[in-house]
């Protein structure tokens, strides 16, 4: 499997992973609260961003690598107007982009690309190196705090809603 395949296909995995924490998410936390108001602003710490991002910038991070791959532009969202509904279509819209992602080849990897953080100089490097640390660090940074912040809120998630990836796995462990 190319990089880029292998790539795509673990930021779609985590994706559903968000993905199956958020319905969790909606059927157990708030139960009288529709809009789940009280996870648009809970945040792990004062100085963080609040959920929305968390699951924003989760979303992102595949937006940036498709953006890269195909030279579109990322998709914006204004998280900080979104409802939970707006969040749980955004994360099936980024797993629809990715897994719609076509004829990819690993000649990204290989080559020189930019990475722009704003307040810091802009860095000239390899495609592998945004993808491996800058990328997918971030990805699984935003989806463990996403998830950290729904288990602050209450919702009885664990070790096993994260690693949801690996049931696939297992399943063709058993049937061996």
């Amino acid at each position: 499997m190319s990089i880029i395949k292998r790539t795509l296909n673990i930021y779609r995995t985590r994706l559903v992973t968000l993905q199956g924490i958020l319905g969790k998410a909606e059927a157990e936390l708030f139960p009288d609260d529709p809009e789940k108001g009280a996870l648009l602003t809970a945040r792990l710490a004062p100085d963080m961003h609040a959920f929305p991002y968390q699951v924003w910038f989760t979303c992102r991070q595949a937006e940036l690598l498709l953006g890269k791959l195909n030279g579109t532009p990322v998709k914006e969202f204004e998280a900080d107007k979104a409802s939970f509904a707006d969040l749980k279509a955004l994360v099936a819209e980024t797993i629809a982009r990715v897994e719609a992602q076509a004829g990819t080849s690993d000649d990204f990897v290989t080559g020189q690309t930019t990475l722009e953080i704003p307040g810091f100089p802009t860095l000239k490097i390899s495609g592998q190196d945004y993808i491996d640390e800058w990328l997918t660090p971030n990805l699984y940074f935003h989806l463990v705090t996403a998830y950290d912040i729904l288990r602050a809120e209450g919702l009885a998630i664990g070790k096993a809603d994260y690693m949801s990836h690996l049931l696939p796995l297992l399943a063709g462990a058993a049937s061996s």
